[in-house]
């Protein structure tokens, strides 16, 4: 039997009192665990108020790959970063724009790790300024006139500006601390000098109206202009997520692309090598022809050198200590967990490649880790696999091709040029779950479509206020998703013939009024592996993000890492997240921590909440 003693009007006044105190107040430290193979903690401001949208990383030194993890602090201030890659101890990083950054050496798993500001640690404006990702310094940029445009040889401010976002940072941000530091004219004419790709850009966009345009930009950050616009502090669905990242590679390399899954069944992940088991994804080294595997649960890196090198070198006239072996630039996965690969391995090229060289393809099985060449007549950029297994390539020269492995056959389309381009080339493409074939003409400001069932080719100019569509990707309803390097993502529908258009979240240029986000690729994820079924992924490659858009609620998430440089290419869908890697042409423009003496390329994994 139970008794209740009752309580007086005043006792019962003190005890409500009291929980409504404890449910109010912000979380103390005694109210956070840490789990056993992980840290948790507190971040405070000046004064002792909790402080949300903190990036908080664990950093692990003992791993030859030195794994990290991040998570962001809620609005009670509060963090907890489980499972934790390797052995102790870490490096803990608190990061939040207008702080200077807190680092707490020789952490071990199972901490509370709380960190409090001091009002010495809060940064002026200039200094907070220096935080923010590249674009928002690129907003500063003044475009020419129009008069100056078409003077040029440009169709309008919009055809200029989009060239320039596509070719000025084709390898690399502009608009970091090292790219936005003030140049004379001269100065920067002996930049551009500095690799033959950048050099023969230059004169692509007219030298003359180039040079005054970025002069201008470093006269307005030389009088102190810092950008008028703040990137917000991660909140809400938008600090919902944990970063996971691996160094691969070394301050030399230069990775493309990466592989992960089987992109009809990601639930088929890329096959471990060669006596290993576990999970692993694989990013290929451009500048060096290598393949890098690295196993996303022991943190453990392996690299192999694709064997066939070609006698005849040819490289993107990029940065010179490249050795430029085989140029391996698209990786996918296909149904048996292989490595398919477009690489240079042949002095066979075909009467139509590309004047130096071209690739071909590679079969690489980590399991037994041999290679298959095959040689083709195509001059072969990007790689995508239908789901009858065959090969679909874009080429440097406005050509299609399709080599089918079964058969051992291949077949080739030239593509009408049907809009005028500076450069024009086939780029993106994909395969659409009903068969159709889409590709994406970049300087060309064009897609189109191959159908196999009428053996036709169709293409569409990309209508304003879209430009510059590259790494195009379809949903599960056959719908076709571009990233535009005029700052936005834009859905083409078939069925209509439509195109649709959404500006993605950033900062604006105020001359004239324009987006300054750039989108070298997307990814749809058509099975929903890491979310949402369909949801489009974007990379915010001059924001140091993934930008996820729903397009059900035509909305968008920015999932921004604090990591300055994050300059990324591809992803794809795996293991519940999105992957990606530093595709930085050099590495060195990624932001290096305090104790590394050169910054190395990272591998990606983003897990968002559900």
């Amino acid at each position: 039997m139970r008794t209740c003693a009752k309580l007086s009007v005043p006792v019962l006044a003190i005890v409500l009192a009291a929980l409504l105190y404890q449910w109010a107040r912000p979380l103390l430290a005694a109210d956070v665990d840490a789990p056993a193979r992980g840290i948790a903690g507190i971040v405070k401001a000046e004064g002792g108020r909790p402080l949300a949208g903190v990036w908080v990383t664990a950093v692990n030194s003992t791993t030859a790959s030195h794994p990290r993890k991040t998570a962001v602090t809620d609005e009670n201030g509060r963090y907890v970063i489980r499972d934790l890659p390797g052995p102790n101890p870490y490096q803990v990083r608190a990061r939040v724009y207008g702080y200077a950054d807190r680092w707490i050496k020789n952490v071990s798993a199972g901490t509370v790790v709380n960190i409090e500001y001091l009002a010495q640690d809060r940064l002026g404006t200039k200094e907070t300024a220096a935080q923010y990702p590249a674009q928002y310094w690129l907003s500063l940029v003044d475009v020419p006139s129009e008069s100056k445009v078409k003077a040029a040889g440009f169709q309008d401010r919009r055809h200029w500006m989009g060239q320039f976002n596509m070719v000025c940072q084709l390898c690399h941000q502009l608009g970091t601390a090292a790219t936005r530091r003030p140049k004379t004219r001269d100065e920067w004419d002996a930049v551009l000098k500095l690799a033959g790709n950048m050099d023969g850009f230059a004169n692509l966009l007219n030298r003359d109206l180039l040079l005054d345009t970025l002069a201008a930009w470093s006269e307005k950050i030389k009088g102190g202009a810092t950008p008028p616009e703040a990137p917000p502090r991660p909140a809400g669905k938008a600090a919902e997520y944990v970063l996971s990242e691996w160094e691969v590679g070394t301050a030399f390399s230069y990775q493309h692309d990466l592989a992960a899954a089987y992109v009809w069944d990601p639930a088929i992940g890329a096959a471990p090598p060669k006596g290993a088991t576990g999970k692993w994804v694989y990013t290929g080294d451009i500048g060096w022809g290598t393949i890098y595997g690295v196993n996303i649960e022991s943190g453990q890196v392996k690299v192999w050198e694709i064997p066939f090198v070609p006698a005849q070198r040819w490289a993107f006239q990029s940065w010179s200590v490249y050795p430029w072996k085989s140029n391996p630039h698209t990786l996918e996965v296909d149904k048996d967990g292989r490595l398919v690969i477009l690489a240079d391995i042949s002095d066979e090229d075909g009467a139509g490649a590309f004047p130096v060289g071209n690739r071909d393809i590679v079969i690489f099985d980590p399991r037994t880790e041999g290679w298959i060449p095959i040689v083709t007549k195509c001059d072969t950029h990007t790689l995508r696999i239908d789901q009858q297994g065959r090969y679909w390539l874009s080429g440097n020269i406005d050509l299609l091709c399709m080599y089918d492995p079964k058969t051992k056959t291949e077949r080739q389309w030239d593509l009408p040029v049907a809009f005028k381009s500076i450069g024009g080339f086939l780029y993106g493409i994909d395969v659409a779950p009903d068969g159709t074939v889409w590709f994406s003409q970049p300087f060309g400001n064009s897609i189109g479509r191959y159908d196999p069932a009428t053996d036709t080719i169709k293409q569409w100019e990309v209508p304003a206020p879209g430009y510059g569509p590259r790494r195009l990707r379809t949903d599960s309803k056959g719908n076709v998703w571009l990233p535009l390097v005029s700052g936005h993502v834009g859905v083409f529908e078939p069925k209509t013939e439509r195109f649709r258009f959404w500006a993605t979240p950033g900062p604006k240029r105020q001359s004239p009024p324009g987006s300054t986000a750039y989108h070298y690729n997307l990814f749809v994820d058509r099975t929903g592996n890491a979310g949402k079924r369909d949801t489009v992924y974007i990379s915010g490659t001059d924001s140091d993000s993934i930008v996820a858009f729903d397009p059900e609620r035509e909305a968008f998430v920015t999932y921004r890492v604090p990591t300055s440089g994050f300059f990324i290419r591809e992803l794809e869908a795996f293991d519940g997240a999105i992957w990606t890697v530093y595709s930085n042409d050099p590495a060195k423009h990624v932001e290096k921590d305090p104790d590394q003496e050169v910054p190395v390329p990272r591998l990606v994994r983003l897990e968002m909440s559900r």
